[in-house]
Protein backbone atom coordinates (compact mmCIF):
# COMPACT_ATOMS: atom_id res chain seq x y z
CA UNK A 1 0.00 0.00 0.00
CA UNK A 2 2.67 2.18 0.98
CA UNK A 3 4.75 1.89 -2.68
CA UNK A 4 1.25 2.38 -4.21
CA UNK A 5 0.58 6.16 -2.33
CA UNK A 6 4.20 6.68 -3.40
CA UNK A 7 3.62 6.18 -6.58
CA UNK A 8 0.48 8.19 -7.28
CA UNK A 9 2.24 10.64 -5.50
CA UNK A 10 4.81 10.74 -7.52
CA UNK A 11 2.31 10.72 -10.87
CA UNK A 12 0.67 13.91 -8.92
CA UNK A 13 4.14 15.73 -8.76
CA UNK A 14 5.08 15.13 -12.24
CA UNK A 15 1.92 16.55 -13.35
CA UNK A 16 2.48 19.58 -11.67
CA UNK A 17 5.81 19.98 -12.41
CA UNK A 18 4.46 20.16 -16.03
CA UNK A 19 1.78 22.23 -15.56
CA UNK A 20 4.32 24.29 -13.45
CA UNK A 21 7.45 24.62 -15.88
CA UNK A 22 8.20 24.87 -19.72
CA UNK A 23 7.90 21.54 -20.02
CA UNK A 24 8.65 21.79 -23.92
CA UNK A 25 12.00 22.85 -22.64
CA UNK A 26 14.87 20.95 -23.72
CA UNK A 27 17.55 23.11 -21.74
CA UNK A 28 15.71 22.08 -18.45
CA UNK A 29 17.92 20.44 -16.15
CA UNK A 30 15.98 17.07 -14.22
CA UNK A 31 17.79 15.82 -10.96
CA UNK A 32 18.88 12.26 -11.24
CA UNK A 33 15.95 11.24 -9.04
CA UNK A 34 13.37 12.84 -11.12
CA UNK A 35 15.18 11.14 -14.34
CA UNK A 36 15.23 7.70 -12.96
CA UNK A 37 11.59 7.75 -11.63
CA UNK A 38 10.45 8.86 -15.57
CA UNK A 39 12.01 5.89 -16.62
CA UNK A 40 11.24 3.82 -14.23
CA UNK A 41 7.49 4.11 -13.94
CA UNK A 42 5.85 7.65 -15.33
CA UNK A 43 2.66 8.63 -16.88
CA UNK A 44 5.40 7.71 -20.05
CA UNK A 45 7.15 4.67 -18.97
CA UNK A 46 4.56 1.85 -18.55
CA UNK A 47 5.87 -2.05 -17.63
CA UNK A 48 4.18 -5.31 -17.67
CA UNK A 49 5.39 -8.48 -15.82
CA UNK A 50 5.03 -11.90 -17.56
CA UNK A 51 5.97 -14.62 -14.83
CA UNK A 52 6.43 -18.73 -15.49
CA UNK A 53 7.87 -21.71 -13.92
CA UNK A 54 10.72 -23.85 -14.67
CA UNK A 55 12.54 -26.32 -12.85
CA UNK A 56 16.66 -26.30 -11.93
CA UNK A 57 17.63 -29.62 -13.52
CA UNK A 58 15.77 -28.08 -16.77
CA UNK A 59 17.81 -24.58 -16.24
CA UNK A 60 20.51 -26.91 -15.86
CA UNK A 61 20.16 -28.78 -19.58
CA UNK A 62 19.83 -25.47 -21.18
CA UNK A 63 23.11 -24.25 -19.74
CA UNK A 64 24.82 -26.76 -20.59
CA UNK A 65 23.46 -26.53 -24.48
CA UNK A 66 24.30 -23.29 -24.27
CA UNK A 67 28.49 -23.87 -22.91
CA UNK A 68 28.77 -27.07 -25.01
CA UNK A 69 29.98 -30.26 -22.59
CA UNK A 70 31.19 -28.04 -19.40
CA UNK A 71 28.50 -30.07 -17.39
CA UNK A 72 25.13 -28.40 -15.30
CA UNK A 73 25.57 -24.56 -14.90
CA UNK A 74 23.08 -22.32 -13.33
CA UNK A 75 21.56 -19.90 -15.67
CA UNK A 76 19.65 -17.67 -13.64
CA UNK A 77 20.38 -14.23 -12.78
CA UNK A 78 19.85 -13.12 -9.15
CA UNK A 79 16.52 -11.33 -8.55
CA UNK A 80 16.21 -7.75 -9.77
CA UNK A 81 12.47 -8.31 -9.23
CA UNK A 82 9.24 -6.81 -9.71
CA UNK A 83 5.81 -8.72 -7.91
CA UNK A 84 5.91 -11.77 -6.58
CA UNK A 85 9.12 -13.88 -5.34
CA UNK A 86 11.61 -15.30 -7.54
CA UNK A 87 13.19 -17.63 -5.99
CA UNK A 88 13.45 -21.37 -5.80
CA UNK A 89 10.59 -23.37 -4.25
CA UNK A 90 10.93 -26.62 -2.00
CA UNK A 91 10.68 -28.86 -5.03
CA UNK A 92 13.25 -26.56 -7.12
CA UNK A 93 10.99 -24.58 -9.34
CA UNK A 94 12.14 -21.56 -10.24
CA UNK A 95 9.76 -18.24 -10.83
CA UNK A 96 10.89 -16.78 -14.56
CA UNK A 97 9.83 -13.18 -14.54
CA UNK A 98 10.01 -11.16 -18.21
CA UNK A 99 9.32 -7.55 -17.44
CA UNK A 100 8.98 -5.17 -20.39
CA UNK A 101 9.47 -1.31 -20.34
CA UNK A 102 7.65 0.42 -22.91
CA UNK A 103 8.51 4.64 -22.96
CA UNK A 104 7.44 6.87 -25.32
CA UNK A 105 10.95 7.93 -26.07
CA UNK A 106 9.82 10.88 -28.56
CA UNK A 107 8.37 12.93 -25.58
CA UNK A 108 10.61 15.28 -24.38
CA UNK A 109 10.60 14.13 -20.47
CA UNK A 110 11.77 10.65 -21.50
CA UNK A 111 15.04 12.06 -23.64
CA UNK A 112 16.13 14.51 -20.86
CA UNK A 113 15.62 11.90 -18.42
CA UNK A 114 18.03 9.66 -20.66
CA UNK A 115 20.76 12.64 -20.72
CA UNK A 116 20.51 12.99 -16.80
CA UNK A 117 21.56 9.56 -16.69
CA UNK A 118 24.20 9.79 -19.12
CA UNK A 119 25.43 12.40 -17.28
CA UNK A 120 25.91 11.13 -14.21
CA UNK A 121 27.46 7.81 -16.03
CA UNK A 122 29.83 10.53 -17.14
CA UNK A 123 30.81 11.91 -14.07
CA UNK A 124 29.05 15.23 -15.16
CA UNK A 125 28.97 17.23 -12.15
CA UNK A 126 32.88 16.58 -12.09
CA UNK A 127 33.51 17.91 -14.79
CA UNK A 128 35.02 21.19 -15.82
CA UNK A 129 33.00 23.52 -17.51
CA UNK A 130 34.71 23.12 -20.83
CA UNK A 131 33.96 19.54 -20.64
CA UNK A 132 30.50 20.04 -19.71
CA UNK A 133 30.01 22.14 -22.81
CA UNK A 134 31.57 19.80 -24.98
CA UNK A 135 28.99 16.76 -23.42
CA UNK A 136 26.21 19.56 -24.13
CA UNK A 137 26.73 20.11 -27.43
CA UNK A 138 26.88 16.15 -28.12
CA UNK A 139 23.18 15.87 -26.31
CA UNK A 140 21.60 18.97 -27.85
CA UNK A 141 20.73 17.20 -31.09
CA UNK A 142 19.25 14.87 -29.05
CA UNK A 143 17.21 17.21 -27.06
CA UNK A 144 16.22 19.08 -30.19
CA UNK A 145 15.35 16.30 -32.06
CA UNK A 146 12.12 17.18 -34.11
CA UNK A 147 9.76 14.54 -33.43
CA UNK A 148 6.67 16.52 -34.31
CA UNK A 149 5.85 13.91 -37.39
CA UNK A 150 6.83 10.84 -35.59
CA UNK A 151 5.92 8.76 -32.00
CA UNK A 152 8.41 6.66 -31.07
CA UNK A 153 8.08 4.14 -28.28
CA UNK A 154 11.33 2.29 -26.96
CA UNK A 155 10.94 -1.35 -25.54
CA UNK A 156 13.28 -3.38 -23.22
CA UNK A 157 13.18 -6.22 -21.72
CA UNK A 158 14.49 -7.60 -17.98
CA UNK A 159 14.68 -10.81 -17.19
CA UNK A 160 16.35 -13.66 -15.02
CA UNK A 161 15.73 -16.29 -17.72
CA UNK A 162 18.96 -15.48 -19.74
CA UNK A 163 18.14 -17.62 -22.60
CA UNK A 164 14.60 -15.87 -23.43
CA UNK A 165 16.80 -12.86 -22.88
CA UNK A 166 19.35 -13.18 -25.69
CA UNK A 167 16.66 -15.17 -27.67
CA UNK A 168 14.19 -11.76 -27.66
CA UNK A 169 17.43 -9.33 -27.97
CA UNK A 170 18.87 -11.42 -31.08
CA UNK A 171 15.80 -11.64 -32.95
CA UNK A 172 14.42 -7.53 -32.17
CA UNK A 173 18.37 -6.92 -33.51
CA UNK A 174 18.03 -8.99 -37.02
CA UNK A 175 14.34 -7.04 -37.23
CA UNK A 176 13.28 -4.82 -40.08
CA UNK A 177 10.33 -2.53 -40.64
CA UNK A 178 8.96 -5.87 -43.20
CA UNK A 179 9.41 -8.52 -40.69
CA UNK A 180 7.47 -6.70 -37.79
CA UNK A 181 4.74 -6.03 -40.11
CA UNK A 182 4.75 -9.71 -41.07
CA UNK A 183 4.17 -9.30 -44.62
CA UNK A 184 3.40 -6.70 -47.46
CA UNK A 185 0.12 -4.98 -46.60
CA UNK A 186 -2.44 -6.30 -48.20
CA UNK A 187 -4.38 -4.82 -50.87
CA UNK A 188 -7.22 -3.13 -48.71
CA UNK A 189 -4.73 -1.97 -46.25
CA UNK A 190 -5.68 -4.11 -43.12
CA UNK A 191 -2.56 -4.36 -41.00
CA UNK A 192 -1.78 -7.82 -40.07
CA UNK A 193 -2.31 -9.14 -36.59
CA UNK A 194 1.12 -10.32 -35.95
CA UNK A 195 2.13 -6.54 -36.28
CA UNK A 196 2.69 -3.84 -33.76
CA UNK A 197 0.50 -0.73 -33.97
CA UNK A 198 -0.60 1.98 -32.10
CA UNK A 199 -4.11 1.92 -31.56
CA UNK A 200 -5.93 5.11 -31.38
CA UNK A 201 -8.96 6.51 -29.73
CA UNK A 202 -10.40 8.01 -32.81
CA UNK A 203 -8.81 6.59 -35.77
CA UNK A 204 -8.32 2.81 -34.17
CA UNK A 205 -5.25 0.45 -35.58
CA UNK A 206 -2.26 2.31 -36.84
CA UNK A 207 0.74 0.74 -38.38
CA UNK A 208 4.30 1.23 -38.08
CA UNK A 209 6.02 3.62 -39.90
CA UNK A 210 9.72 2.51 -39.11
CA UNK A 211 11.94 0.37 -36.84
CA UNK A 212 15.10 0.75 -35.20
CA UNK A 213 16.82 -2.22 -33.51
CA UNK A 214 18.16 -1.81 -30.35
CA UNK A 215 20.97 0.79 -29.46
CA UNK A 216 24.22 0.28 -28.48
CA UNK A 217 23.03 3.51 -25.63
CA UNK A 218 21.34 1.01 -23.86
CA UNK A 219 17.79 2.68 -24.98
CA UNK A 220 16.27 -0.54 -26.06
CA UNK A 221 14.47 -1.31 -29.64
CA UNK A 222 12.36 1.75 -30.92
CA UNK A 223 9.00 1.46 -33.05
CA UNK A 224 8.23 4.41 -34.59
CA UNK A 225 4.42 5.27 -35.80
CA UNK A 226 3.64 8.31 -37.36
CA UNK A 227 2.11 11.62 -35.70
CA UNK A 228 -0.66 12.59 -38.05
CA UNK A 229 -2.96 10.43 -40.78
CA UNK A 230 -4.18 12.43 -43.53
CA UNK A 231 -3.80 15.36 -41.67
CA UNK A 232 -5.31 14.22 -38.78
CA UNK A 233 -3.65 13.38 -35.30
CA UNK A 234 -3.32 9.98 -34.19
CA UNK A 235 -3.93 11.39 -30.64
CA UNK A 236 -6.05 14.19 -29.20
CA UNK A 237 -6.44 16.62 -26.44
CA UNK A 238 -9.72 14.94 -26.10
CA UNK A 239 -8.48 11.28 -25.85
CA UNK A 240 -8.67 9.17 -23.14
CA UNK A 241 -5.41 7.00 -23.98
CA UNK A 242 -3.25 5.38 -26.47
CA UNK A 243 -2.71 1.53 -26.49
CA UNK A 244 -0.09 -0.15 -27.97
CA UNK A 245 -0.28 -3.76 -28.98
CA UNK A 246 3.06 -5.63 -29.53
CA UNK A 247 3.75 -9.85 -29.88
CA UNK A 248 7.66 -10.01 -28.76
CA UNK A 249 9.57 -11.78 -31.48
CA UNK A 250 11.37 -14.44 -29.44
CA UNK A 251 8.48 -15.25 -27.64
CA UNK A 252 4.63 -15.82 -27.14
CA UNK A 253 4.32 -12.71 -24.46
CA UNK A 254 1.78 -10.12 -26.27
CA UNK A 255 2.14 -6.32 -24.96
CA UNK A 256 -0.56 -4.27 -24.22
CA UNK A 257 -0.15 -1.26 -22.93
CA UNK A 258 -2.30 2.27 -22.20
CA UNK A 259 -1.21 5.09 -21.55
CA UNK A 260 -3.56 7.82 -20.41
CA UNK A 261 -3.17 10.96 -22.34
CA UNK A 262 -4.54 13.44 -19.08
CA UNK A 263 -1.20 12.69 -17.49
CA UNK A 264 0.76 13.69 -20.78
CA UNK A 265 -0.41 17.11 -20.87
CA UNK A 266 1.63 20.20 -21.63
CA UNK A 267 0.11 23.57 -22.74
CA UNK A 268 -3.14 21.98 -23.43
CA UNK A 269 -1.62 19.26 -25.79
CA UNK A 270 -0.90 15.70 -25.26
CA UNK A 271 3.46 15.42 -24.83
CA UNK A 272 4.56 12.31 -26.38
Amino acid sequence: MRRLASGVLWILFLSSMLAETPCNDPALRLKVKEAKQILSESPWSKKTTFLAWTTIPALDQEAAKMKGNEGPRMVIDGPRGYGADKGSGIHGEKELYYTYTCRLYSALPVRQAYVRTFQERSKYDRMSPEQQRMFDDRVSPFLRADTSKEIVVSVELDSNDRGMLMEVERRLREATLETLRGSAESPTGEIPEQAPYLISAHLGRVGLKAYYPPSEDGTGAKLVFPREIDGEPVVLSKDKEVKLEFIVPGSSHKLYIVWKIEDLMCNGQPLL
